[in-house]
């Protein structure tokens, strides 16, 4: 239940699945860290290329198996999921394209953390391949006041899921000085009975730690983009979208 709760919560961003579309063109072998439910590598999935999705989450991974099935038979078979720990992982295959997508980096918790996914995915990468991530641009959050706490009485959002109606509830502590955002969703049916909580934490990374980590993983920055759309990066761009490649 909670995995397909997350899922309707978090669907991406307007324009990234035609963004990681243009970046693989042309690409015959992509891997996805932290895939989740597969939103993005099922619509990557082509009789011309192979895909592979790794997510540590049994959930996550179940529920992307599923959704996995669901695809026309050619692109089924050009998919693999594996159940690993994007911190430290080797697979027999080298990619032309490994995938960090929609906030996936913030899931590491410390720079170590960060850096061991860095080089991880190098070593994945064929000489040349290219990392290609995105998150939210944290630099006008961490200029800000947020408060150490909130807890809203508002649902940010309502989704509908095996026959009931849930209003989605934010709750967030900041830890400014750890660069940690921990958030909570609690998912409360309209018509009563079981709630659910899924927590997630959060190390949010400024554009600079994430140019220092790349650097040292062995990569060189190509482009930065403040959006999916191609939008030059500003400190106010609402997204951080790097591509990579491996050196």
């Amino acid at each position: 239940m909670k995995a397909e709760l997350y899922a309707l919560t978090h669907r991406g961003n307007a324009g990234d699945l035609a963004f990681y579309g243009e970046v693989c063109r042309g690409a015959q072998r992509v891997l996805e860290l932290g895939c989740g439910s597969g939103r993005i590598l099922t619509a990557l999935a082509s009789a011309k290329r192979s895909v592979v999705g790794l997510e540590l989450d049994a959930e996550l991974l179940a529920l992307a198996r599923r959704n996995v099935r669901a695809l026309p038979e050619a692109n089924r078979k050009s998919v693999r999921l594996v159940q690993a720990d994007m911190r430290d992982f080797e697979l027999a295959q080298r990619f032309e394209r490994v995938l960090l997508p929609y906030n996936a980096l913030y899931c590491l918790l410390t720079k170590r953390a960060a850096l061991a996914c860095f080089r991880a995915a190098h070593r994945a990468l064929e000489p040349g391949g290219k990392l290609v991530l995105d998150v939210w641009n944290a630099a006008p959050f961490a200029r800000s006041a947020a408060r150490a706490t909130s807890d809203d009485s508002e649902p940010i959002v309502s989704v509908r899921h095996a026959g009931h109606t849930f209003d989605v509830f934010e709750r967030s502590r900041v830890r400014r000085a750890q660069h940690r955002l921990d958030v909570s969703y609690v998912y409360v049916p309209r018509e009563g009975g079981t709630a659910y909580q899924i927590p997630i934490a959060q190390r949010y990374y400024l554009r600079a730690e994430v140019d220092d980590l790349l650097e040292r993983a062995g990569f060189v920055i190509e482009q930065r983009f403040g959006d999916f759309s191609g939008t030059r990066f500003g400190s106010r761009s609402d997204q951080l979208v790097v591509i990579a490649r491996a050196v």
